[in-house]
């Protein structure tokens, strides 16, 4: 079987184990929706303020939401006990990319819900940079995420150590998704820094995950 129908059957497993009722379905987006609904409660109600707080506000929700997704990277596989035959069985290559399609599936949505709503809740403004911060931005985090869960020791419970090695490594997603949201600022500086953390997120992951699979 060629690397790809593997990675896509590695996405396809991931996405239908969320969609079941792990952390995207169950706790993800509805903390995407709360958060976004008590920020607009917290901020006072007020138009210039919500709406430009809501570009930086829908990034940093996304990368919180990261969080709870990096311990299901590789969890369902460690508790089925099948972990150690995947990776003997899948190339580090379809392992990483099928664990990445998935995850920035649902990172993409978190992304899209919470800039729904900051739209409707928060009185934002829309624009076509957006959606390419939306794209480029939750590949890179992503990426991370991916690397870290995998990572992680079976059985761990560690939000708080996966927040302080996730949200610094990905402050430029943070920066630059929130400039190009932002109205009147020039979105080409930052999309091609968001696809540098892109590439250089990728080549790093690339280069690290054989050994990570030997852990």
């Amino acid at each position: 079987m060629s690397t790809a129908r593997i990675a896509f059957s590695i996405a396809r497993r991931d996405v239908s184990l969320e969609l079941s009722g792990r952390e995207a379905s169950i706790t993800v987006l509805p903390f995407v929706a709360a958060l976004m609904m008590l920020a607009g409660l917290g901020l006072g109600g007020q138009g210039p303020v919500l709406s430009a707080a809501a570009p930086g506000l829908v990034w940093l929700v996304v990368l919180v939401s990261a969080i709870p997704l990096a311990r299901g990277v590789a969890a369902a596989e460690r508790a089925d006990g099948c972990w150690d035959l995947l990776r003997a069985l899948a190339s580090p290559t379809a392992l990483l990319a099928g664990k990445l399609a998935a995850l920035w599936l649902w990172l993409l949505i978190a992304w899209a819900v919470a800039s729904m709503l900051a739209v409707a809740l928060l009185g934002a403004a829309w624009r076509p940079e957006a959606a390419v911060a939306g794209v480029l931005g939750t590949f890179g985090v992503a990426v991370t995420t991916v690397v870290l869960g995998v990572l992680l020791p079976h059985g761990a419970r560690r939000p708080g150590l996966i927040a302080v090695l996730l949200v610094p490594g990905a402050v430029p997603v943070l920066i630059a998704g929130t400039h190009l949201a932002a109205p009147a600022t020039s979105g080409l500086p930052w999309a091609l820094l968001l696809a540098s953390y892109d590439a250089i997120s990728l080549i790093t992951a690339y280069a690290v995950f054989p050994a990570l699979l030997e852990e």
